[in-house]
């Protein structure tokens, strides 16, 4: 079982089922330090897509996957346990049916493609049941005016810091933020306020 699970042929599907146990592993030891890694880029913001052209397709694409309705890491989770175990079914029933495993670059495309729709019908019950991560994965114009915290880097204008605050939901985000005065620096510690969301990051003010 060990050879099969490490094979060259699965290294892609036990990868992604290692990832999420390093990532439950992670999750268990921040319950003693009161963090939680599953908040990581919540702010995944689906409303940054417009209405027209290729930008309406990657909504709907974005609809469709439920990237909209789910904490991101959460989604993550559901993909790669799917992507991991739908590998790793191929090749053991292609093994003990032809005593071979399937190259990879026909069973990575294949788990793909089985494991998208598959998490997205997983994530939209899940969503469904779990109203609270629905109303936690939610637009960028609610964190407008939040307090956060920087928690790592220093942030200037063009080279924005780590920084973290918690919603009313209680549950942590991290985004990115710089000065929105082009004089201000913002280091570890500071208290900022979220001003508006650029491309890439936050701009934000210093609390007074």
């Amino acid at each position: 079982m060990q050879a099969f699970i490490l094979s060259d042929a699965n290294l892609w599907f036990s990868t992604a089922i290692a990832i999420v146990l390093v990532v439950f592993l992670i999750e268990f030891l921040g319950m003693f330090f009161g963090a939680s890694f599953l908040g990581v880029f919540d702010d995944f913001d689906t409303d940054s897509f417009s209405a027209s052209g290729a930008e309406s397709s990657l909504s709907s694409l974005v609809n469709w996957l439920c990237l909209d309705k789910l904490p991101f890491m959460i989604w993550l989770i559901i993909f790669l346990t799917l992507f991991g175990l739908t590998g790793l079914i191929f090749n053991a029933t292609f093994q003990i049916a032809l005593a071979s495993l399937l190259p990879k670059v026909l069973s990575v495309p294949l788990a793909t493609i089985i494991a998208l729709p598959l998490t997205a019908r997983f994530g939209l019950r899940l969503a469904q049941l779990l109203p609270k991560n629905e109303s936690s994965a939610v637009s960028a114009a609610d964190f407008v005016g939040v307090t956060a915290t920087i928690t790592a880097g220093k942030a200037q204008r063009n080279n924005p810091a780590e920084a973290k605050f918690i919603d009313q939901h209680q549950q942590p985000h991290y985004v990115l933020v710089e000065p929105i005065d082009e004089h201000d620096i913002f280091v570890r510690g500071d208290t900022v306020i979220l001003v508006e969301k650029t491309s890439g990051c936050w701009r934000a003010m210093r609390y007074q």
